[in-house]
């Protein structure tokens, strides 16, 4: 039968697994002639302590890098971080001592992880006989049992005389042609497990690209620095590249940061695409315990470690092999999606106490109740079903979060941007959800998100009956959920061709709601009203305010009458009567078509008022582009200016 075939200029990410000194970066160096240990102190211990990393050729035009990872358990964190986004494991368990304490903790790890392919290798056959071989052989059988190395073949190797390396390569490149495709559509994101400088180039980062394509001059994000970059080169298999791809090894040399501020579990993607979060909602499949309420832990995703408390939300104690609902609030902060997979280790003594899938990045904190609990429940079912896991938020009973930016649906979901719009679309159809501007409700949501928005208008014009309308921030500041700017506009604009409510001077009222004066309100505006009717119909502010003072709302309808233009406020904190504004500005147009220019000085005497009136009037009609000054005196701009008629000549 024809053996099948890795998929030729397509490289893989291999990484290796297994006890301490079980030989991992020796069958790495064995099988591609280079040595994964690159530091001087891995050189001198005789033990891996960081990843590894080496580019071979397996044959037949497959390439593959690997991941060399510690296997010594204080390194752990590392391994954790080296086994982020491979396409397939390699398993190593040493012949002469078989199945010993990180063995287990390593295939614990991968699946949590989620690993699904994987090749074991028994190294150092040239340390033991036949007979020895034959029994170790049945005892790893037993012990994959159950997991995703159940059916892998289990290849005798010697990196000391290479037996078995060409049946290992062949085995390579036969599990690697099911390996299906990275997302190579969508945005670019990648962890970073690898950062360093180069003289004359600057910050590199490395990672396996999760998803997208990066091209040189493409503007990222660094998160959860926050950290805009730009792509100043790629390499991929020591190679300049002009892209790379979902899949490939990648070193991306960055400008816009610098290497210090960097670390191992950072992630660089698509600007937006990530934001740091601190709580997350967990699913944790308990491997030893028993794992309390608000125990500290450690959380392992992707390349990233943080520490946290861990808070069951369905328990007070979670024994291993029980599967429990979690949150975990971390001390620092990390970016991730939904449904990545986690591991959670102890706080000081880093035994590894489970993994899962994250179900939440962005959660409200819980108490611990049982509809928390089946919400979560309906997330997690909806794990591949887009479509699913957009119902099981917006059917949400209880809590805050009822309202999603398309943005945030399309991070939560993976989807691109036209299947998030059918989808969207089929569900407002079906009287699922309601869409306003960029935000999507809840459909259940909808009638009393409308009750309470014409509830606030009501109530803010009836605690002040002075008021015409409500601003659009005003309603959406009060509004029970959290709605943009332009979805609040959206919803509002809704609101009114329903007739719910009405628009008026750049805010909303409700449709024949008047405010309506107090006995108090009419006595003061009568006061004004009164005082303004009597000569001459302006007075200083401060006079004005003094003959209200007798009214316990005289001051409030002093700025009511200034607002409904009752009155008019000129220059010099003087107040007038309209009606007399208007009279003096068309008696000052005369004036000055008849004189050409006026002082106020002059101009008092013509009014018969005060040099402070005259000069509030005067200046007041200057603001309002009626006249000009020029040195002291007034006269008409030009638009007031009276047009000569040609007979008149100049």
């Amino acid at each position: 039968m024809k053996e099948a075939a890795a998929n030729p200029g397509r490289t893989y990410t291999i990484g290796t697994a297994g006890h301490v000194d079980h030989g991992k970066s020796a069958l790495v160096r064995a099988l591609t002639g280079e040595d994964p240990d690159r530091l001087p102190e891995e050189k001198a211990r005789g033990m891996t302590i960081d990843l590894g990393f080496v580019h071979a050729d397996l044959g037949e035009g497959a390439a593959a890098t690997f991941i060399d990872v510690p296997g010594h358990e204080r390194f752990i964190k590392t391994a954790i971080a080296g086994f982020a986004g491979i396409d397939l494991a390699l398993f190593v368990v040493a012949a002469d001592e078989g199945v010993m304490p990180q063995t287990r903790e390593h295939l614990a790890i991968l699946r949590y992880l989620g690993a699904s392919r994987g090749l074991v290798a028994l190294t150092k056959v040239d340390l033991v006989d036949d007979d020895w071989l034959a029994l170790v052989r049945d005892d790893l059988r037993g012990f994959f049992r159950g997991s995703f190395l159940a059916d892998s073949p289990v290849l005798a190797v010697s990196s000391v005389t290479g037996r078995g390396l060409d049946e290992l390569k062949a085995a390579m490149r036969a599990a690697l042609a099911d390996v299906p495709p990275r997302a190579a559509a969508g945005p670019f994101r990648m962890a970073i497990d690898r950062v360093f400088s180069l003289k004359g180039f600057g910050t590199v980062v490395g990672g396996t690209v999760a998803a997208g394509v990066v091209n040189v001059k493409d503007e990222l994000e660094i998160q959860p620095l926050g950290r805009k970059v730009r792509v100043r080169g790629i390499q991929s298999r020591r190679q300049a590249v002009d892209a790379a791809t979902a899949g490939m090894r990648a070193a991306l040399n960055v400008a816009g940061v610098d290497q210090n501020e960097l670390e191992r579990g950072c992630e660089i993607a698509a600007p937006g695409l990530l934001a740091p979060t601190r709580r997350l909602d967990l699913r944790l499949d308990v491997n030893a315990g028993p794992v309390r309420h608000r125990e500290r832990v450690r959380l392992n995703k992707g390349t990233a470690e943080a520490l946290g408390r861990l808070l069951l939300l369905d328990a007070d104690a979670a024994a291993p092999g029980e599967t429990h609902y979690a949150q975990i609030v971390l001390e620092d902060a990390v970016v991730a999606t939904r449904y990545e997979p986690f591991v959670v280790r102890d706080a000081s003594t880093l035994r590894l106490l489970g993994g899962g899938k994250i179900l939440d990045v962005f959660p409200t904190p819980h108490r611990r109740q049982p509809w928390v609990v089946e919400e979560l429940r309906k997330v997690e079912a909806a794990a591949h079903d887009p479509a699913a896991l957009l119902e099981a938020l917006f059917s949400r009973a209880r809590g805050p979060r009822r309202s999603y930016r398309r943005a945030e649906l399309a991070a939560a979901t993976g989807l691109a941007e036209a299947d998030l719009r059918a989808h969207l679309d089929r569900l407002v159809a079906a009287g699922k959800v309601a869409a306003f501007g960029p935000d999507v409700i809840a459909a259940a949501a909808s009638a009393p998100l409308a009750e309470a928005a014409v509830a606030v208008v009501a109530a803010a014009l009836a605690r002040d009956p002075l008021r015409d309308a409500v601003s659009r921030d005003e309603i959406r500041g009060k509004l029970p959920l959290e709605l943009s700017a332009e979805g609040c506009a959206a919803f509002l604009e809704t609101l009114a061709a329903a007739g719910r409510l009405e628009p008026h001077g750049g805010g909303f009222r409700v449709p024949g709601a008047a405010g309506e004066l107090s006995p108090a309100h009419r006595d003061a505006l009568a006061a004004i009203e009164e005082l303004f009717r009597t000569e001459p119909p302006m007075r200083g502010r401060d006079e004005v305010e003094q003959t209200l003072a007798a009214y316990a709302e005289g001051l409030t309808m002093l700025k009511y009458a200034l607002a409904r233009g009752k009155l008019v406020l000129l220059p010099e904190d003087v107040i007038a009567a309209p009606a007399f504004v208007a009279a003096r500005k068309d008696e000052l147009v005369a004036h000055l078509a008849a004189h050409g220019t006026t002082r106020a000085a002059d101009y008092k005497d013509v009014l018969g008022l005060s040099r402070k009136l005259a000069t509030a009037l005067l200046d007041y009609f200057y603001e309002q582009g009626i006249t000009v000054r020029e040195a002291g005196t007034h006269r008409l701009a030009p638009k007031y200016q009276p047009q000569r008629r040609p007979e008149e000549g100049p």
